[in-house]
C-alpha cells in the first residue's frame, strides 16, 4: 500500500512497548505548556523515589458488573475549555475518535500482499464503549539511552491504554481483544537545532510541564503510603509490575480510580493527543493480530489535510510503502506479514522507512525480530535467546528499528522457546498466559477469562523511566 503523497514527519515517534497490542507513533506537540494544578516548585523535604508501579498504572482486568465502577471510561476523561472555563472538553473528541475509526476502517489498516484487514464490530465504535485498561508516564520516547537522544530528541509522555467493554445480557464485562493507544505529548513550540540529512526534526521537551507530572505522581504514591485514599496503607515501593496495588484493593480501587483520573485530566488534554495506534482483529475472526500507527498533523502540513488531522503510518521497518504488519496463530505460515527488516543491531541512527522508502534502504539494515523464532524448527536456544534479548532491550530497540510484532510477542517466545516461568520485576501472574496474548500492558481474554498482562520489555521500559525520574527530576 502507498502513502498517498510524502509526509514530512516533525516528530515521530513510536511506543512498541506497552501494554499495547499495537505499536504507536507519535506525532511532536507544537504548543505551550498548559496550566497544571501541582508546578513541581521548591519542596521543602526530599520526595522519596518512585517505583515501577508509580509511573506506570495497569488496572485490573473486568470481570463482575461492578467492576465498571473502578475503571476510567475515556468518555468522562475532560479537561477545562480554554475559552470558557464553564466548559469541559473531551480528551478523546468524538471527531478525533471518528477519524480513528475511519483509519482503522481504510485501506492502510488491510496488510499488503494479503486480505486481511482490521473490521472493528459495531458494538465498540461507540466512543462510550472504551475504557483506560492501563496509563505509562514517559520520561522521553522513543528512548532514554543516550544515543537513542541525540538522534531523536527526548518526547516525555503519557500513554492511555484504551481497550472496548461492552455489557453482556446479565451487566457483566465483556473485554472485547482490541486495544488502542492515546499518546499525548510533552514539549515545547520551539524545535532542536535542524534535523540531520534524512531525519525529522528533533523535539525538545516542555521539562516544566513534566516536572508538573512527576510531582503529582509522587504526591499520588505518599497518599496511598499515608492511608489517605482508603481504609488500607498501601506501599508501591519495591513492588513488582502488575495491576495496580491501589487498584487491587477493593476497598480502595474507587478513591484511587478517582486520584489517576483528576491526575490525567489536570495535564492530558486534546491539543496534547499528538498520536494514536490500533492492534485489531478482522471483522467476525480471532485472527490474525493487525498493528496499525496513527500519527497526528497539524495544520497546513500536507495538502489533503489542510486542517490538520491524524494519518496512518507507514511501518519504518517495513518497506517505507506499507502500514500494516499482521501476526497469524500458530499453524499458519508465514506467521509474520510483510516481512519486517530490522535495524537493531546496527548504530541508533534517525533516519527509517518512515521518512520515505528511500531514507534508509533494506539493503542497510542489519537486525533481529521475532519473525525468525516462528519458523519450524525454531532456532537454537542460544539464538533465540540472542534475538530476545536484543528485542527486550530498550537502549537496542524501538519503534523506528524494530517492528511491532516482535516487540509484542518477544516475552511469550522466551516462555515457549527458553521454557522461562519468572521474570524479575514483573508479578509473575500478570506474565502472557499463551501465544496469542501479545499485551505488553493490558487486558488478553482467553478461554480462562481475561487477565491483565505485563511484559519484560514493558518493564524494561518502565525500568528506564523510573531511574530518569529518580535520577533527574526529583529534587528538594
Amino acid at each position: 500500500m502507498r502513502s498517498p503523497q510524502p509526509i514530512c514527519f516533525r516528530y515521530l515517534k513510536l511506543a512498541t512497548f506497552g501494554i499495547l497490542i499495537s505499536c504507536l507513533a507519535c506525532g511532536g506537540s507544537s504548543h505551550h505548556a498548559e496550566a497544571n494544578g501541582a508546578t513541581g516548585g521548591a519542596e521543602t523535604q526530599t520526595i522519596a523515589p518512585l517505583s515501577a508501579d508509580d509511573v506506570s498504572w495497569l488496572f485490573p482486568a473486568p470481570t463482575h458488573a461492578e467492576d465498571f465502577a473502578k475503571l476510567i471510561a475515556v468518555r468522562d476523561l475532560s479537561t477545562p475549555n480554554p475559552q470558557d472555563a464553564t466548559k469541559r472538553d473531551p480528551v478523546w473528541p468524538d471527531a478525533v475518535f471518528q477519524q480513528f475509526l475511519n483509519i482503522a476502517a481504510s485501506n492502510a489498516a488491510q496488510v499488503a500482499g494479503t486480505t486481511a484487514r482490521i473490521g472493528l464490530p459495531t458494538e465498540v465504535q461507540s466512543i462510550d464503549a472504551w475504557f483506560v485498561a492501563g496509563v505509562r508516564i514517559d520520561a522521553g520516547a522513543p528512548g532514554l539511552a543516550t544515543d537513542i537522544r541525540e538522534q531523536y530528541g527526548q518526547l516525555p509522555q503519557i500513554r492511555l491504554i484504551v481497550q472496548p467493554v461492552t455489557r453482556n445480557a446479565d451487566g457483566t464485562p465483556h473485554v472485547h481483544d482490541i486495544a488502542g493507544h492515546l499518546i499525548f505529548d510533552f514539549i515545547t513550540a520551539s524545535p532542536d537545532q535542524p534535523p540531520q540529512t534524512g531525519c525529522r526534526q528533533r523535539p525538545v521537551s516542555d521539562t516544566e510541564a513534566f516536572h508538573s507530572i512527576v510531582a503529582d505522581l509522587a504526591a499520588l504514591r505518599t497518599k496511598l503510603a499515608n492511608g489517605q485514599l482508603g481504609d488500607h496503607k498501601i506501599s508501591t515501593s519495591g513492588a513488582p509490575l502488575g495491576v495496580h496495588p491501589g487498584l487491587a484493593d477493593p476497598t480502595d480501587a474507587i478513591a484511587v480510580r478517582q486520584e489517576m483520573k483528576s491526575l490525567l485530566e489536570r495535564h492530558i488534554s486534546s491539543r496534547r493527543l499528538d498520536a494514536m495506534a490500533i492492534a485489531g482483529l478482522p471483522s467476525g475472526a480471532a485472527a490474525p493480530w493487525i498493528f496499525l500507527s496513527i500519527l497526528g498533523v497539524r495544520p497546513g502540513e500536507i495538502a489533503s489535510l489542510p486542517n490538520g488531522g491524524f494519518i496512518p503510518v507507514n511501518g519504518p521497518t517495513l518497506d517505507g510503502q506499507q502500514f500494516a504488519e499482521l501476526l497469524q496463530p500458530a499453524g499458519t505460515l508465514p506467521r509474520v506479514v510483510p516481512e519486517p527488516h530490522t535495524n537493531n543491531l546496527n548504530p541508533i541512527t534517525c533516519k527509517n522507512a518512515a521518512l520515505s522508502p528511500t531514507t534508509l534502504p533494506i539493503t542497510e539494515r542489519n537486525g533481529v525480530s521475532t519473525s525468525t523464532l516462528f519458523a519450524t524448527p525454531p532456532p537454537s536456544a542460544d539464538q533465540a535467546k540472542q534475538i530476545l534479548d536484543v528485542i527486550a532491550d530498550p537502549t537496542k530497540s524501538f519503534f523506528f528499528n524494530t517492528d511491532c510484532i516482535s516487540c509484542h510477542t518477544e516475552t511469550r517466545r522466551a516462555m515457549d522457546l527458553l521454557k522461562v516461568t519468572d521474570i524479575p520485576g514483573i508479578d509473575p501472574a500478570a506474565l502472557p498466559n499463551g501465544q496469542w496474548d501479545i499485551r505488553n500492558f493490558g487486558w488478553s481474554p482467553s478461554g480462562k477469562g481475561v487477565q491483565a498482562t505485563v511484559t519484560r520489555r514493558t518493564a524494561a521500559e518502565t525500568a528506564a523511566v523510573v531511574a530518569s525520574v529518580n535520577s533527574q527530576l526529583l529534587r528538594k
